[in-house]
């Protein structure tokens, strides 16, 4: 057989013995993880494998404030993204919060971004209304932590901040608490926690410090916050290793257990699996943000099955608009794309804005380079990147002085600037993508297993797959191909030595 890929190694047939594998994917896991703790925690890692959070930055301080300004009466408004990172995140904290206040809604408010109104930054009118209303503190989730001016924003209200985020940030002396786990003062093991990661984290400390609960007393009690963990983790397409792989298995061993009017909703008698989580769920999400923000709020907050029903069906049309107008669209970027030695930009007139990190991502999928996405409108560019190999934030922050703000992480990012930078943008943009090589792709070309495409249920144990746990390549003896979370599988020509 072809380079002997048919022939488990010893360390393939013990895992496929200790870990009830098939003798296929256990040779997966062995040239993956040749260490056996290694593979063990990949596998079965459960909660145990879990850091403690109080070495995140400012996450104990943060917790403290919070309660005592619940406790003491003051308003709070939960400022989130605009995408299902952010709305799981809102949702994470709005629901600790109001347990701490014995569920005053009165006290605790959500508003979750209108980009093409907002932008990337606090906006003052919002700031305003909220204010008006007796708001005293503005935390936000999955936002906040790349641009100054929201501190600045912030005081300028007469308002006290505390920003909960897992974005790169050039900070490094933060006048406010700032709970992020990638700040360039952080010892936390774990970098790459989503936004909603972040949350449940200070959500932990703040169910220890006011309810006395240990980290498994919190995570049996809260099981809804680590499916929202979940989802919230795979829709911001972080890395798919260490703590995040921990919530994204236990959220889907969980999703069928727990009682929401919108999980009920979504079961309708049968089981939530990855499949669904990926093809409708997260859809269902993302076109909140396209048609009314507060619905992705509202749908899961909702304590009435008919209310969550209808917010569905509504989410479910707006979807399939959706869906229409990417495929429109992406036809219009492919016609406007510029394809450079390591990034495709594409340049659009003026769309949605919430359209361009979908272009984006399918853009990169045909084309297997970096993309960026751009619309230019009165007179402003917004762009939208998605990374197939570069470090998006850290090009982003070399290119700083080029934006109104901009903010992300190493797979995905966004930017907005004045259309007179354009052409300097694009300039500067090729020559930094330039000097990075991306990953001889014929690496990628080499079967990890012989698998028949009708077994390819037998990858479940290692899905799912993303950034740092990559979907295997396969073969069939003669086909080269591989899956993606939703089990299609995507040809990549003959097996050839």
């Amino acid at each position: 057989m072809k380079n002997n890929i048919a022939e488990p190694s010893i360390v393939a047939r013990k895992y496929a013995d200790d870990f009830s594998l098939p003798v296929e994917i256990a040779q997966i896991v062995a040239r993956r993880f040749p260490e056996y703790d290694s593979a063990s925690a990949f596998l079965r890692g459960g909660l145990e494998n879990l850091h403690e959070p109080d070495m995140i930055p400012d996450i104990i301080p943060a917790a403290e404030r919070l309660i005592l300004a619940v406790r003491s009466g003051q308003k709070i408004l939960i400022y989130g993204h605009d995408d299902p990172d952010g709305f799981t995140s809102a949702v994470i904290a709005y629901e600790t919060l109001l347990d701490l206040s014995r569920e005053k809604e009165n006290q605790i408010f959500v508003y979750p971004v209108v980009r093409e109104v907002d932008g990337y930054i606090l906006n003052p009118n919002v700031l305003r209304e909220n204010k008006a209303r007796g708001v005293e503190l503005v935390l936000t989730v999955d936002f906040g932590v790349s641009n100054i001016l929201n501190v600045e924003i912030a005081r300028a209200e007469g308002l006290e901040l505390i920003v909960c985020d897992h974005h790169e940030s050039g900070i490094t002396n933060f006048p406010i608490l700032a709970v992020d786990p990638k700040r360039f003062d952080s010892e936390y093991p774990f970098r790459e926690l989503a936004g909603v990661g972040v949350v449940c984290k200070l959500s932990q400390v703040i169910y220890r410090a006011a309810f006395g609960l240990a980290a498994d007393e919190f995570y049996n009690l809260k099981k809804d916050f680590m499916i929202l963990t979940m989802i919230g983790t795979i829709a911001d397409r972080v890395c798919m290793t260490g703590e995040n792989r921990v919530y994204t298995r236990q959220g889907i061993q969980t999703i069928n257990r727990v009682k929401k009017p919108w999980l009920d909703a979504l079961r309708k008698g049968g089981e939530i699996g990855l499949t669904f989580i990926y093809t409708d769920i997260i859809p269902l999400l993302v076109s909140a943000a396209h048609a009314d923000s507060r619905l992705g709020i509202r749908l899961l907050i909702s304590k009435d099955l008919n209310e969550a029903q209808e917010i569905i069906q509504k989410l479910r049309l707006i979807t399939d608009m959706r869906r229409r107008d990417i495929d429109r669209l992406f036809k219009e970027a492919v016609d406007a794309v510029k394809v450079y030695p390591n990034l495709v930009i594409s340049t659009l007139p003026p769309t949605k804005i919430h359209y361009l990190g979908a272009l984006a991502a399918r853009l990169k999928d045909y084309y297997r380079k970096n993309v960026v996405v751009i619309e230019t409108r009165e007179h402003k560019c917004h762009g939208e990147l998605r990374s197939a190999g570069l470090d998006l934030y850290k090009m982003l922050n070399h290119l700083q002085d080029l934006f109104l703000d901009y903010g992300g992480h190493r797979m995905a990012a966004g930017f907005s600037m004045q259309e007179n930078n354009y052409d300097e943008f694009i300039e500067r943009a090729n020559q930094y993508a330039a000097s990075f090589i991306n990953e001889d792709p014929s690496e990628a070309l080499k079967p990890e297993t012989i698998l028949d495409k009708s077994q390819i249920h037998l990858l479940t144990p290692l899905m799912p797959f993303g950034d740092g746990n990559p979907a295997p390549v396969l073969t069939d003896g003669t086909d080269l191909y591989t899956i993606d979370n939703k089990f299609n599988i995507i040809d990549k020509g003959l097996w050839q030595t």
